[in-house]
C-alpha cells in the first residue's frame, strides 16, 4: 500500500481481542493487509498461533499471544509486553465478548459478573493500559466492538446489548479526556455478521431479519474490520466520539 494512501497503517502495532475468529480474525487480516504489525490474541494460544501464522506465511506481519481479557493479570500481561516487545502500541481493536443467550430472570450473578468482567471491564482496563503506551507515541486508536443491540435490544440477548450500550459511553468518555494526548475513541455498532454468533437465530428469526434488512442480507466479517481500518488510519483522524452503525440499514427499518 502505497505511503500516501490515508488507509495506510504501516509501522503501527495493532491489537486485536477475539482475534481467533469471525469479527476479531477478519479484522486481524484487513488491518495486517493495511501494513500495520498485528497482535493476534484471544483465550486460547493454538488458535491465536493458528491466524498469525496464516498471515505470516501470506507475507504479512503477526504474532499470537494469549489474553483473556475477563482477567486483570491477563491484561497487565499483554500490556508489559507490548511496552517490553514492541514500545507500545498504536490501535486497540476491543472485540472479545462472552454472549449469554439467556432470558433476563434466568441470569445468576455469577453469569452477571462473569460477562460484565469481559464485556465492559475488559474493555475498559484493556483501553487503560493502552493510552499509557499510545501518549508516548503521540497517540493512537481504539475501536470498541459493539452491536446494533445497543440499540435495539434482542430477546435473549438483554445482557449483552445491556453491555454493548455502555461501550458507547466509554468510547465517549475516553475520547474526551485523551483527545489532546493524539487519542481517539471510537465505536462499531455491526448488525447481524456470518459469524458462529450470528448462528444463535433460528431460520424464522434469521429471515425475519433479512426482510428487515434494505440490503437483504447479512454482513461479512471483514466489512467491520473495514470500518476499523477507516477509524484506525490517517483517514479517520478527525473522528473520535462516534458511533459508526454497520448493519445494511437493519438498524433503520420500521417493517
Amino acid at each position: 500500500m502505497s505511503k500516501n494512501c490515508p488507509f495506510d497503517l504501516a509501522g503501527k502495532v495493532a491489537l486485536v481481542t477475539g482475534s481467533s475468529r469471525g469479527i476479531g480474525a477478519a479484522t486481524a487480516r484487513v488491518l495486517a493487509e493495511a501494513g500495520a504489525h498485528v497482535v493476534v490474541s484471544s483465550r486460547k494460544q493454538e488458535e491465536c498461533e493458528h491466524l498469525a501464522e496464516a498471515l505470516r506465511k501470506e507475507g504479512l506481519s503477526a504474532e499470537a499471544y494469549v489474553c483473556h481479557i475477563g482477567r486483570m493479570d491477563d491484561i497487565v500481561g499483554i500490556a508489559a509486553h507490548l511496552k517490553d516487545t514492541h514500545g507500545g502500541l498504536d490501535i486497540l481493536v476491543n472485540n472479545a465478548v462472552l454472549s449469554p443467550w439467556r432470558a433476563i430472570e434466568d441470569i445468576d450473578p455469577g453469569l452477571f459478573a462473569k460477562t460484565v468482567d469481559v464485556n465492559l471491564r475488559g474493555y475498559w482496563f484493556m483501553s487503560s493500559e493502552a493510552v499509557k503506551l499510545m501518549k508516548p507515541r503521540g497517540g493512537g486508536s481504539i475501536v470498541n466492538i459493539s452491536s446494533v443491540s445497543a440499540l435495539h435490544p434482542e430477546r435473549m440477548l438483554g445482557l449483552y446489548g445491556t453491555l454493548k450500550t455502555a461501550l458507547i459511553g466509554m468510547s465517549r468518555a475516553f475520547a474526551l479526556e485523551y483527545g489532546s494526548f493524539g487519542i481517539r475513541a471510537n465505536t462499531i455498532l455491526p448488525g447481524v455478521i456470518d459469524t458462529g454468533l450470528a448462528s444463535v437465530f433460528d431460520g424464522e428469526v434469521r429471515d425475519r431479519i433479512l426482510q428487515k434488512t434494505p440490503v437483504q442480507r447479512v454482513g461479512r466479517p471483514e466489512e467491520i474490520g473495514y470500518a476499523v481500518l477507516y477509524l484506525s488510519s490517517p483517514a479517520g483522524a478527525f473522528v473520535t466520539g462516534a458511533s459508526l452503525v454497520v448493519d445494511g440499514g437493519l438498524s433503520i427499518s420500521s417493517m
